[in-house]
């Protein structure tokens, strides 16, 4: 008998949490895009005399929390986006798949270390220079 209590009340705990999971209220198009950075300048590492230039847009959800929390966070963000991309060597900047990959780190560093309540779901890279 216990034991049919015990799996009965493990079910009705996972129903719980599992069916009062709030849905979405949005549509990925809902999404607010957001391309107010200025462009960002690093050397790359070990390269003093290079300087790499990029321009990074998102797209943020839940709509207008993202959006608000990126706007206060700019500062943060830049400073993490330079220092991604100072620790980038020239070799790594060449590879042909490299705003594909940059764009993969850059997506983890906003949702794990800048956003806390939105989350970009898009990373544009719409200006990359290495001069």
């Amino acid at each position: 008998m216990c034991k049919l209590v015990n799996r009965f009340g493990i079910s009705l705990l996972f129903l719980f949490f599992v069916g009062c999971t709030p849905q979405l209220s949005y549509e990925k198009s809902d999404c607010e895009l957001f391309s107010g950075m200025d462009p960002i300048r690093a050397n790359p590492a070990g390269a003093l005399d290079r300087q790499l230039e990029l321009q990074v847009s998102f797209r943020l959800c839940p709509p207008k929390d993202g959006l608000e929390e990126i706007k206060r966070k700019r500062i943060e963000l830049k400073h993490y986006l330079l220092g991604l991309l100072s620790a980038k060597s020239e070799e790594q900047l060449k590879d042909p798949l490299r705003i594909e990959k940059l764009q993969q780190e850059i997506h983890y560093l906003i949702n794990n270390q800048v956003l806390k309540k939105g989350k970009a779901i898009e990373v544009f890279i719409t200006s990359f220079e290495l001069r």
